[in-house]
């Protein structure tokens, strides 16, 4: 017992070396990523500094509605959106799309990066109803410039796609299990099938994977409304209860016996069955959407064994959360009476 508990003494005292050392080189490692940070956040307020001032000479020399100042403007809304100064980036870039609208009219494609960062800005200030505006009105400039086969459409498909996707699970625009609620998520896929056919007539395998994905997402959240309890007594024709006449024979004062009748109001049997068929049939719906996307990507990963070696780790995470969702769908399929999904 003793000589074991030498042992171990000695091992720690050989070990204690080792690990101060290993403790030494991490506290460097931190040291030398603070000093890294701190330099980079230097360098983000000097360029700051630097596009202020640039920003008053030119003003100085050109007035304060001369449309070159915008450009100035967008630069100093990204660094300070880097800098999380986010108030402050809203107020320049909100400057710089009066200043556009005011040289070039409601409909100049320069608005568009402006009101991206916009919708950025408002994002990281958690001010939802901001972000709704702009970027539904950033996504009306991107369908009036952006031809419907381009690139550059598909992105700004995604990017709304993924704010309606994000707007529902948070109940932005409303109260869930809505018919308004189910038709935005159906526009959003029509898009997105419009996108997909696009991108695969032009063969650009990622957009392709991200649009599918996508669509299959809004399929999930598509399912979430149409499972909620509003959204499914309005889809249930039987009524929720019945009025039904009860009789019974009960005695009378002379000692006979007299009949009594009077109105009830109970649960109808056919208004839950149709409620847990109609659940039922719409979580189908979901896991079969999902599956026949699961089937579509990896399709796509043996026609572009390329794409599959570049991008395996975000792919096998897609087909993943995917296959783990449908999964979910069929236990919930299989249950007479549903809890929260």
């Amino acid at each position: 017992m003793v000589l074991s508990l030498v042992r171990m003494l000695m091992l720690t005292l050989m070990l204690s070396p080792a690990i101060a050392q290993q403790d030494n080189d991490q506290t460097s490692g931190d040291a030398a990523l603070d000093e890294a940070d701190a330099a980079a956040l230097q360098l983000l307020r000097d360029t700051a500094d630097s596009l202020k001032a640039q920003l008053v000479a030119l003003t100085e020399q050109v007035g304060s509605f001369d449309v070159s100042l915008a450009e100035i403007q967008l630069d100093l809304g990204r660094v300070y959106l880097q800098l999380e100064e986010f108030e402050s980036a809203s107020d320049i870039l909100t400057q710089a799309l009066q200043l556009l609208r005011i040289n070039g009219g409601l409909y100049d494609a320069r608005q568009i990066r402006v009101l991206e960062q916009l919708v950025d800005a408002y994002k990281f200030k958690s001010e939802w109803d901001e972000v709704d505006d702009y970027q539904h009105l950033v996504f009306s400039l991107q369908r009036r410039h952006y031809k419907e086969d381009s690139p550059e459409f598909a992105d700004a498909a995604l990017a709304m796609g993924e704010w309606q996707l994000m707007a529902s699970r948070a109940n932005v625009s409303g109260r869930p299990g809505t018919f308004q609620a189910v038709q935005t998520l159906e526009d959003t896929k029509e898009m997105y099938a419009a996108a997909i056919v696009h991108a695969q007539s032009r063969s650009d395998v990622s957009r392709e994977w991200q649009l599918t994905y996508a669509s299959a997402l809004i399929d999930v959240e598509m399912a979430r409304h149409l499972l909620d309890p509003g959204m499914s007594e309005m889809m249930i024709t039987a009524p929720r209860y019945l009025t039904q006449t009860v009789c019974r024979t009960v005695a009378d004062a002379s000692g006979g016996a007299q009949r009594v009748c009077w109105q009830e109001t109970v649960n109808n049997p056919d208004y839950y069955y149709q409620a847990n068929n109609q659940r039922r049939n719409q979580l189908e719906r979901a896991r079969l959407n999902l599956q026949r996307a699961e089937q579509e990507l990896n399709d796509l990963l043996v026609a572009n064994p390329a794409f599959a070696i570049e991008q395996s780790v975000l792919t096998q995470a897609n087909l993943k959360s995917l296959s783990d969702v449908s999964d979910e769908l069929m236990r919930h399929s299989r249950r007479t009476s549903f809890g929260m999904w």
